[in-house]
């Protein structure tokens, strides 16, 4: 585990660097608020995590702000490079996958809570397998040892006893790409799996699977912001004024995929924005909180860093209220929730 965080770390200090070497070289004068093109970042996915820029794009609430914006598709595993090297300025990602990068470097505000939930653990209906603290001395399917998934399950895990990092790990991981998670359940290879929707409910809903937690009712992550809004640490220091714009349409936005889940998943379905057929989203868009707030998130961060140093997922060192300082951001003329 020692030599996965090293390189890890060496990953993500790769990735800082490069962002800031590229950001130095497209260094130019200032840039006024009323001239500043914000580069806003999502792209297409299986998911509803983009929900709200989807809609703040679709009915105008950019737009709506006096907003000069630009629609950047992006790889949502690049998110720390693109936001680090001036790719894009802002975009939405998982909270869980983010913390570690950020004390190891990552230099990115985190200023809204987007929603709840998305987040399921499966099993195989015919297992023996109930509850979380049935998966101790289990094999478990992850797409990475640092992906939210796989940490989501670790802190549900943690809460149960169950340790989770080596050399006293009381689980065995198995990692396989996402496209083979569920095939891998589905055929006894793992006892237990954790992935987001829509590919955990198809897997329930095809009858062989069950899912034994979910972060959008069960546990004490149940009203934990799983998704948030990420900016480059530059257009929040240089042009808070135009931050505000994009967290308040985004904010009008996740309201109304709140209020309107049916009108959200249609619209979503009419422009090929995610994966999934209209009423198994409009079902996921019911059971997520789409309720963005900021003092929300704030808690949500200082929590998952409690969290991930006790589990052993940061070094002991780490100080919690210094990287949540640093990381989090109140941006002036942002409501602290609609």
């Amino acid at each position: 585990m020692k030599r996965k965080k090293r390189i890890l770390a060496a990953a993500l200090a790769l990735w800082v660097v490069s962002g800031m070497f590229a950001r130095g070289a497209q260094e130019k004068a200032p840039v006024a608020d009323d001239d500043y093109v914000i580069k806003i970042g999502y792209g297409i996915g299986p998911g509803l995590c983009s929900a709200p820029f989807f809609i703040a794009e679709e009915l105008g609430y950019f737009a709506e702000e006096g907003l000069k914006w630009e629609h950047v598709m992006i790889d949502i595993g690049q998110i720390p490079l693109l936001l680090t090297n001036g790719t894009i300025d802002v975009t939405n990602n998982l909270l869980d996958g983010m913390i570690q990068p950020i004390a190891n470097g990552l230099q990115i505000k985190i200023p809204l809570g987007l929603h709840t939930g998305c987040t399921r653990i499966v099993v195989r209906k015919d297992s023996g397998i109930q509850k979380l603290s049935d998966l101790r001395g289990k094999r478990i399917g992850t797409m990475g040892l640092a992906s939210p998934p796989n940490i989501i399950l670790q802190r549900y895990l943690a809460e149960e006893g169950i340790r989770t990092v080596e050399p006293n790990s009381e689980v065995e991981w198995v990692v396989y790409s996402g496209p083979e998670l569920a095939l891998a359940l589905k055929n006894g290879q793992v006892d237990a799996i954790a992935t987001g929707d829509p590919p955990a409910y198809a897997a329930e809903k095809e009858g062989w699977a069950r899912t034994i937690a979910d972060t959008s009712k069960d546990g004490y992550l149940k009203d934990e912001y799983c998704c948030v809004v990420a900016v480059n640490n530059e257009v929040a220091k240089n042009h808070p004024a135009v931050l505000a714009k994009v967290l308040r349409a985004v904010q009008k936005a996740a309201q109304y995929t709140a209020e309107h889940p049916e009108e959200t998943a249609r619209l979503v379905a009419e422009k090929q924005y995610a994966a999934g057929n209209v009423e198994d989203n409009i079902g996921f868009l019911k059971a997520y909180s789409y309720r963005a707030t900021v003092s929300g998130v704030e808690k949500g961060i200082r929590r998952t860093t409690e969290d991930l140093k006790r589990i052993g997922l940061l070094d002991s060192s780490v100080d919690v209220d210094e990287l949540t300082n640093n990381v989090f951001i109140a941006i002036p003329g942002v409501p602290d929730s609609l």
